[in-house]
């Protein structure tokens, strides 16, 4: 929820400690990218990962919400800090 900041709102700098926030953008927007072309959406169970399920769990959820959801955050990001 912390980057969910209502329609047409999002953060436009990132400080991150842990790169957790960052990594959502970058794997949000390759999901998006992915379901576009195929319609295919990210599966949690794809990896052992227990921090990286749940990643992808929350860009899958969001996927039926707004499939542009992180490509709007990456164009207004101006920077990103960790």
């Amino acid at each position: 929820r912390a980057l969910d900041w209502g329609p047409g709102g999002g953060p436009d700098l990132i400080v991150d400690d842990g790169g957790d926030a960052t990594l959502l953008i970058h794997e949000g927007v390759k999901a998006e990218e992915e379901f576009a072309k195929t319609g295919k959406v990210p599966d949690p169970s794809s990896t052992d990962n227990a921090e990286f399920q749940i990643v992808l769990g929350i860009i899958k959820e969001g996927l039926s919400v707004d499939p542009l959801k992180y490509h709007k955050m990456k164009e207004r990001l101006v920077g990103v800090s960790e």
